[in-house]
């Protein structure tokens, strides 16, 4: 990996890896993602010698009881924001019912995640916000649609979706809704 790697194409190369070793792991929430995502960057930050540091619910805009935070960001050495990520996991229904039943039925009953202004659609105009207030230089958002509930939604604006074929032990197809917003 070479020194003048942006944040961005850190993220992108570890969303590759995830592509491939999805199948590794069973995630049951989005604090499950957004862990496993968090622990490879900073793996490849360390093994790689970046200038980089990355965080989970980082205080990113401040606000009167509280700061919202982002998913994750990954800051360079002058502690200013590169990256900020949002993150969103609709587990596979099918995990809910049969034998291999390994999420209960009602929490997934209608859905894990909203798709319009309470959801999905928060996220895109929250990573708009942090670019366009000028609280972190790029943002990104990741919906991971394990089972393909909302795949058939017309992606939020910015957003498309990328159909996986995902590698691991349990190698399985998954949809992801991404978005990028930049300067």
């Amino acid at each position: 990996m070479s020194e003048q790697i942006t944040a961005k194409k850190l993220f992108e190369q570890t969303l590759e890896w995830f592509r491939y070793n999805y199948g590794n792991y069973e995630l049951f929430l989005e604090r499950d993602l957004v862990w496993t995502i968090q622990q490879k960057l900073r793996e490849i930050i360390a093994e790689n010698n970046l200038q980089f540091e990355v965080y989970n619910d980082f205080p990113i805009i401040k606000a009167q009881r509280r700061s919202l935070t982002t998913d994750l960001a990954i800051l360079n050495k002058q502690n200013e924001v590169e990256l900020a990520i949002e993150f969103k996991y609709e587990p596979d229904h099918q995990r809910g019912v049969g034998i291999k039943k390994n999420i209960w039925p009602s929490k997934l009953n209608p859905s894990v995640v909203f798709w319009g202004k309470d959801g999905v659609g928060k996220d895109v105009e929250r990573a708009r916000q942090y670019v366009g207030q000028k609280r972190a230089k790029s943002a990104m958002t990741v919906f991971v649609d394990e089972g393909g509930l909302f795949r058939h939604r017309e992606p939020h604006q910015n957003t498309k979706w990328v159909d996986w074929n995902c590698g691991g032990k349990n190698p399985r197809k998954i949809s992801l809704l991404i978005g990028y917003f930049t300067t």
